[in-house]
């Protein structure tokens, strides 16, 4: 059999993920392909996601048709030279698939990697993928969110950095509360989180609220934080599309949730029906609307943002990276106006609010180069 053949595989993107289904191949048998060249559109249960080609390489077979959902790990196409014989790539797609082995959910670490802490009156939910590396970082998602936001960053990232995503107060599993809400007592949380776990010197990623987190963190404990990147973060500017937290809140069906979750993506087509059902299940839990209610109060006012974050942002002296969609539609990319120049800065064409999923592999990239 050729070692010329190389087996690509459906790709695990969070923890979570057990399976996936091809949306649409967008290269052909016979087709050269370059590395980080989009392969293929992918459907899991939370999310539609392009996957990059992980190298160079032929197309030589596509092995899943569309809407086929399969596991993590199977086989999905076969890349060669282009010298090799159809028999020999029938030899190799038939001794793979012999070979895989479905992982149980007994079998599994993932649930290893999900752990509660009490840090002052929450109960926060957490994962982490601890590599025994020499860096740590953590994750902050935003309003309305979860650490599954995290899922095409955290474990791509853990091969470069112990990674940690929480789930803040009032989101996914951690307690239903979020007293006052605001900013500084945000701050405390991660810095108490980050004491718990022995966490010093992080590089701190944080979406929208979370970015605002994240810049009120190294600001009132500069000792904690290494460096900071951002994501369409709040506090730059006045505007805000306020109606969007307030209809996500209110919103009570799919019909009416689907068009404002639609409002932080640019290719609205990333929305599946399983998402939608999710983030409603997660409305409906006793505890979440006043939770939600009361962020919203620290993030609005007047239908204007209620933080200025800027001149905090601009004394800080650690590496700080900005990442913005030019087309969000919630936050406006001009808010990156009369920022200290050693601020980096990267404003991504076809992208909205959600950066680091519409834009994973770039994110990750500047993630793992920030100095």
């Amino acid at each position: 059999m050729s070692n010329t053949l190389k087996a690509i595989t459906m790709p695990k993107w969070g923890l979570a993920m057990k399976e996936g289904a091809i949306l649409q191949w967008l290269k052909n048998d016979g087709d050269e392909v370059k590395k980080a060249e989009i392969l293929v559109e992918i459907e899991t249960d939370k999310v539609v996601n392009e996957m990059e080609s992980p190298e160079d390489g032929k197309l030589l077979k596509k092995c899943i048709d569309t809407d086929v959902r399969v596991p993590v790990g199977s086989l999905i196409a076969v890349y060669g030279s282009g010298t090799e014989s159809d028999e020999e790539i029938a030899e190799f797609v038939s001794e793979f698939n012999k070979n895989f082995v479905v992982e149980d959910d007994e079998d599994s670490n993932d649930s290893n990697n999900f752990e509660k802490i009490e840090i002052d009156n929450f109960e926060i939910n957490f994962s982490k993928i601890s590599a025994e590396k020499d860096k740590n970082i953590l994750f902050i998602h935003g309003f309305g969110g979860d650490l599954n936001n995290w899922m095409f960053n955290q474990e791509d990232l853990s091969n470069d950095f112990n990674t940690y995503a929480i789930d803040l107060p009032g989101h996914g599993k951690s307690s239903k509360n979020v007293e006052d809400g605001s900013l500084n007592s945000m701050a405390n949380l991660v810095n108490n989180f980050c004491k718990k776990n022995n966490l010093n010197k992080i590089i701190l990623v944080g979406h929208s609220y979370g970015a605002g987190i994240c810049i009120q963190t190294a600001y009132n404990f500069k000792d904690l934080v290494d460096s900071i990147i951002l994501i369409s973060p709040i506090g730059l500017g006045e505007e805000i599309d306020s109606s969007y937290l307030e209809n996500f809140i209110k919103s009570e069906s799919r019909k009416e949730l689907k068009p404002v979750l639609e409002k932080l993506y640019f290719n609205k087509d990333v929305i599946t029906r399983d998402m939608v059902n999710e983030v409603l299940n997660f409305k409906r839990i006793d505890g979440v609307e006043v939770s939600l209610q009361n962020m919203k109060k620290e993030i609005v006012d007047n239908e204007k943002q209620k933080n200025n974050l800027k001149d905090q942002l601009n004394s800080l002296n650690i590496p700080t990276n900005i990442i913005w969609g030019k087309n969000d539609s919630i936050i406006p990319s001009k808010h990156l106006e009369n920022l200290n120049e050693n601020i980096k800065v990267n404003v991504f064409d076809d992208c909205g609010h959600m950066a680091h999923t519409e834009e994973s592999s770039k994110v990750n990239e500047i993630i793992k180069n920030i100095k």
